[in-house]
């Protein structure tokens, strides 16, 4: 089958099949992955991407693997709802047939998709009207509108999550059949866990993109001031955008005293990151309210280490299951009991651990979410 996959997408998992430089794209979690998955599978892959880096559509690649890259204003997109850039793309798609469209997100990608006449199957990684209604921005209100004619209009339509495709249903209108088909983890790509056992110096790490109420890191920083009550060695590592040496996380924390044993590392390349967990690492803590599948849980699942994270948070109970422990993240007394508990007892840490790994290849394989996403196109197309 010839796919032609759009959306953010990280080309690292395709640069060595690329074997050229490529101009800078916006990236996004685990469709990378996805397109390199299908081309091991056998399949033609052709990924359709965007940048500003480019002035006229873009070509590399040979063979079984191509990238075409369209222009993409370098600001103010939203203000005519990205359609210079959803032109760009629909034409490149035309020009360009493969024999289905996996377009990723609700957004300008999908409705570029639809637009190009090819049969395009749109699978919705986020809640769109949700996400807007807790991020209260303009831009956001604009760009996640765009849901609503993708959801609509695409030729087939599917969600990461039975949360996603719930609010799918209840809040975008969505009839029609969804297919729930979740964000894949390659674990063959993923560093085990291999940090010394904690000791009296448990290490702790999250990793959230963004500073606000939906990733509530406020309330980890204040449970862990609790956790380090009881165990006065214990680390936190903070990592992702927003949370680095002069990120907000930092200048909030500052302001209140509560910087003790944490190291804000902020945003690193994402194989960096996972490292880091794995050679570090003893208990992941997700403190986000809200999320529609939650990679970061999923891939330290895949190597092995146990989740504290919501027990309301959007899909996460859904993807962490008995692989961690839920709670009640608007307490940080509730949190911090959590990772008190993972920390001292090295029997259910371990057990939890094994439990994700577990889960992660029964549940969320890239192998069998790649074929299952081919079913889907055969079906529908």
């Amino acid at each position: 089958m010839h796919i032609g996959l759009t959306g953010p997408v990280d080309l690292s998992p395709l640069r060595p099949a690329m074997d050229c430089e490529v101009p800078a794209v916006p990236r996004g979690p685990s469709t990378g992955w996805l397109a390199r998955t299908w081309l091991d599978q056998g399949h033609r892959v052709t990924v359709f991407a965007m940048s500003d880096e480019v002035t006229s559509r873009a070509m590399f690649g040979s063979g079984r693997l191509q990238l075409v890259v369209t222009p993409m204003r370098p600001s103010h997109r939203a203000r005519d709802l990205f359609r210079y850039e959803r032109r760009q793309l629909a034409a490149a798609l035309r020009e360009h047939p493969t024999d289905v469209v996996s377009a990723h997100w609700t957004y300008e990608y999908a409705l570029a998709a639809i637009a190009s006449g090819r049969p395009a199957f749109v699978t919705a990684r986020d809640t769109p009207l949700r996400y807007a209604w807790e991020m209260r921005s303009t831009y956001r209100w604009v760009r996640h509108t765009q849901a609503l004619p993708a959801a609509h209009r695409a030729t087939a339509l599917s969600a990461n999550s039975p949360y996603t495709a719930e609010h799918l249903r209840r809040c975008l209108g969505v009839r029609r059949p969804i297919e729930v088909i979740p964000n894949g983890v390659r674990t063959d790509a993923l560093p085990l866990s291999s940090a010394s056992p904690p000791g009296d110096t448990p290490v702790f790490a999250a990793a959230l993109q963004g500073w606000g109420p939906m990733k509530n890191t406020k309330a980890l920083l204040r449970a862990f001031t609790l956790v380090r009550i009881r165990i006065p060695r214990a680390r936190l590592l903070l990592l992702g955008s927003d949370h680095g040496p002069g990120g907000p996380a930092r200048a909030w924390a500052a302001d209140r005293e509560l910087t003790a044993g944490i190291e804000f590392a902020g945003q690193l390349p994402h194989a960096a990151m996972l490292d880091r967990l794995a050679t570090e690492v003893h208990v992941l803590v997700h403190p986000s309210r809200l999320e529609s599948f939650s990679m970061i849980c999923a891939e330290a699942m895949g190597m092995g280490l146990p989740i504290v994270a919501g027990r309301r948070s959007g899909a996460v109970p859904w993807v962490v299951a008995d692989a961690g422990l839920l709670v009640n993240i608007d307490s940080p007394v509730r949190i911090a009991e959590a990772m008190i508990a993972l920390a001292r007892d090295d029997e259910q840490r371990m057990a939890l651990g094994a439990a994700g790994r577990v889960r992660i290849r029964t549940h969320f394989s890239l192998d069998d979410i790649a074929r299952a996403y081919t079913d889907w196109f055969t079906r529908g197309s």
